[in-house]
């Protein structure tokens, strides 16, 4: 899923010739997923099925908000359990909270099927669609300086950031849209 459009980014670049508009969208595709991978969840809106060892109460979700209009099923055990009875959903951090814990019996006997994400770049929060302009605008720039550390000058040296690396700036504004590892 791409997080931002050909539009914004050449909107921030001020560009409006169509000579890198190839490349500005591969640049584009691979930030997001970079920055998607960073955020260590998923963002694309499809139907996921998932499963968990049981024992505890939290199963936390790699795609969401959950779609509270689209079905939700979790089965422990392969027995269908009843949202509101034996579990709540925390649809905006993607997490399924059951009211007594599980006893694990086998692996993977939670399985939950869900639909989670957001239909759209669009739709996505704007820090993160921002983010994402700063990220690909920086790459875009610094695309022939790929393996650049440090510039050395007469007067003195200045270390720059790798393309490769996202931005201080921007990692700052991702971290708050970062899910933490979960235990499986």
């Amino acid at each position: 899923m791409l997080f931002t459009s050909l539009t914004d980014v050449k909107l921030f670049l001020e560009k409006v010739d169509t000579n890198h508009d190839d490349l500005l969208e591969l640049i584009i595709l691979n930030v997001s997923a970079r920055i998607e991978k960073y955020l260590n969840r998923l963002f694309e809106k499809v139907e996921r099925t998932q499963y968990f060892d049981a024992g505890r109460n939290c199963y936390f979700l790699p795609a969401y908000p959950i779609d509270l209009t689209a079905a939700l099923t979790v089965t422990d055990s392969d027995v269908v359990q009843t949202v509101n009875s034996d579990y709540y959903v925390w649809d905006d951090i993607g997490m399924i909270e059951f009211y007594n814990a599980p006893s694990y019996s086998t692996p993977k006997q939670i399985k939950i099927i869900w639909t989670g994400g957001y239909a759209s770049y669009d739709l996505l929060p704007q820090e993160l669609q921002y983010a994402t302009i700063l990220q690909s605008v920086f790459v875009f720039k610094r695309r022939k300086d790929i393996g650049l550390n440090s510039v050395t000058m007469p007067d003195g040296s200045i270390s720059v950031n790798t393309p490769t690396d996202l931005l201080p700036d921007v990692k700052q504004i991702l971290n708050s849209l970062r899910k933490a590892g979960s235990v499986r």
